[in-house]
């Protein structure tokens, strides 16, 4: 009865010690990639559909987001790899169309996280219609209709993307951005307000290598597991 117990607590305690070694990150870690989803933009005053990716020129200067001024994105071959340099056109988003003309987005400074529910973004860029770099970090602004519009209603900052996301692994999150374009810019739209948001799934780039400590509490519980047994076949 002894041997059984003493069995079945170890058996107990490996499989706590596995939960654990597969836990869900309570923060985003360097190499951690955001797919980026994309769907139908719906009409103005109603909910997105599904779970879009999109960003929106506030042409008309009313400080809204309406339909007409969004255009949809689609995954890169990347998408967002936190801590990396995203540097290459293509990586974030795949190719998009504004104005008739192709455009993309990438940073120039690794995205990351620097608190829960934000994310360093000071980096984004454009590039559009030729021009190779049409810096997005700064102008922040709060989209009058932005829950309308299916964005977050407050924590825009220069450079500060609001995220929203549970911890878990394999679990969605939705990031809200704006800036404004540099005044003067070769694009023609200098100070015109942008938004962005991207909604998707967080994944591990790696499976974490266990600690020391952790791992070698686990191959000792193992070890006594098989000590006992051999014990227990030796006086039956």
């Amino acid at each position: 009865m002894n041997f059984k117990k003493t069995m079945f607590a170890l058996a107990v305690g490996s499989v706590g010690i596995m939960g654990a070694m597969s836990a869900s990150a309570a923060t985003l870690g360097n190499g951690d990639i955001l797919s980026i989803n994309t769907g139908a933009v719906s009409s103005y005053g109603g909910a997105l559909a599904g779970t879009t990716s999109w960003f929106a020129m506030d042409n008309n200067g009313d400080s809204k987001v309406v339909l007409s001024e969004k255009v949809a994105l689609t995954q890169g071959s990347t998408g967002i790899v936190i801590g990396a340099s995203n540097t290459t056109p293509g990586q974030i988003t795949a190719p998009w169309s504004f104005f008739s003309a192709t455009g993309m987005d990438y940073v120039t400074t690794a995205i990351t996280q620097t608190s829960a529910t934000t994310l360093n973004m000071s980096g984004w860029t454009v590039t559009w219609n030729g021009i190779p770099a049409i810096p997005m970090g700064s102008g922040a602004w709060t989209p009058a209709n932005a829950a309308v519009a299916g964005m977050a209603t407050s924590g825009y900052a220069n450079g500060v993307g609001v995220f929203s996301w549970d911890g878990n692994y394999g679990s969605t999150y939705t990031l809200s951005y704006t800036g404004t374009v540099p005044v003067g810019d070769a694009s023609g739209f200098g100070g015109v307000k942008y938004a962005l948001q991207l909604s998707g799934t967080v994944t591990q780039a790696a499976a974490p290598v266990p600690e020391a400590s952790t791992y070698g509490m686990m191959l000792a519980g193992l070890g006594l597991v098989g000590f006992m047994a051999s014990r227990r076949r030796k006086s039956v």
